[in-house]
């Protein structure tokens, strides 16, 4: 092991030794998870955090934890394909319907004397750390009342510094929707009726939430509320039982054909999988919704190749422009220190204090992307 390997180490034992959540498994499985590279470390200020960079155990990816907190990583729920076998397959129960919306996951948390947000993956979210307090301002007395609980909420809206895709009714800025809260250490999610209570209790922003439904007698009610959704551009839903039980997920057609315009420019750059599962979801998209067929016929090809053959044409850098504003300015170098360590190639354009904001214009570059396309423009072959 190598020598700052061991010094992390060191750290890691005193949490362990602390921390009733890390020991409920033995020192010696998280030092073979550390040494296989399943842990690593990150620092905010004075506080050093260890992240699960895979899952371990019980706790999934993405899980957090400090000398006195563990944070679990919000749990991989399935995603069903086909709506009306897929709701019976999982769902025999009284279920709720909340609108899944594009944006960002991040957990907030009280660590010691400051509001936290920690992304999907387990970093530390210097955006959403600095935006919280403009669209949840009562999160302090929230954790006041309960230091045990974690706040799981979507970031979204055009002006976000890591997702081009946003909800359509969202103009500018962004906003905060809580979903769910979690219990700190055992990852255990609150069921709806309790988590409704307290969105009501400390008027906490939220996705729409509708039912409870019966999976069977109220599949067309089900169908036209999809349709509804992809109509009005927006992603899709979120399946979610009173209490106890599998969670599942759906997305809209809408939701994938946007996903294929925004990633098959930048082939090269991302998993090819990625692709093929848009299309597999958008065709069994059509097999039950056949009302939008024409509609997809009409757009998918203009969604797919436009602005691809624009950026051929103009032998442009395949590049996104962001546009995003911070209450503080130290939290912006804060972002840049995270794009550096995530590798993600960033150019400042243009930063100014505007209406008490600082405002900062920034393109994400993508210069895998950029090569996979100007060597096939310049003739090179490969074996496929």
């Amino acid at each position: 092991m190598k020598e700052g390997n061991k010094e992390f180490l060191e750290i890691f034992e005193s949490y362990w030794e602390v921390n009733p959540y890390l020991r409920i498994y033995p020192l010696e499985d998280w030092e073979k998870a550390f040494e296989k590279g399943k842990i690593w470390s990150f620092s905010w200020g004075d506080k050093l955090f260890f992240r699960l960079k895979k899952d371990h155990r019980l706790y999934p990816a993405g899980t957090v934890f400090i000398k006195n907190l563990l944070i679990p990583g919000y749990p991989h729920i399935p995603r069903i394909y086909f709506l009306k076998t897929g709701l019976v397959r999982y769902l025999s129960y009284p279920f709720y319907v909340e609108e899944k919306i594009e944006g960002y996951n991040v957990r907030l948390i009280k660590v010691e004397d400051e509001i936290l947000a920690f992304t999907r993956r387990g970093y530390l979210c210097p955006f959403a750390t600095d935006r919280w307090i403009d669209f949840l301002p009562t999160l302090p007395q929230f954790f006041e009342k309960y230091p045990n609980l974690i706040i799981c909420c979507e970031v979204a809206g055009p002006e976000n510094p890591f997702v081009s895709e946003s909800p359509y009714y969202i103009k500018e800025d962004v906003n905060f929707f809580v979903f769910d809260f979690m219990e700190m250490g055992t990852g255990k999610l609150l069921p709806v009726s309790k988590k409704l209570k307290l969105l009501e209790k400390f008027k906490l922003n939220a996705p729409e939430i509708k039912g409870p439904f019966h999976p069977v007698k109220d599949y067309e009610n089900l169908r036209k509320l999809i349709l509804k959704y992809h109509h009005e551009k927006r992603e899709g839903v979120v399946f979610k039982p009173e209490g106890e039980g599998q969670r599942i997920k759906y997305v809209t057609p809408f939701s994938n054909m946007e996903d294929l315009k925004v990633v098959f420019p930048y082939l090269g750059e991302i998993d090819p999988h990625f692709v093929t599962l848009r299309l597999i979801r958008l065709a069994l998209n059509l097999a039950e919704f056949g009302e939008v067929k024409e509609e997809v016929y009409q757009t998918i090809g203009p969604i797919l190749f436009e602005e691809l053959l624009c950026s051929l044409k103009d032998e442009k850098l395949f590049q996104e422009t962001f546009r995003v504003r911070f209450k503080k300015e130290s939290s912006f170098s804060a972002l840049l220190a995270h794009f550096r360590l995530a590798k993600i190639t960033v150019e400042v354009k243009k930063t100014e204090w505007k209406d008490g904001y600082f405002c900062v214009e920034f393109t994400k570059i993508y210069p895998k992307a950029t090569y996979f396309w100007k060597s096939k423009l310049e003739g090179w072959g490969e074996i496929d």
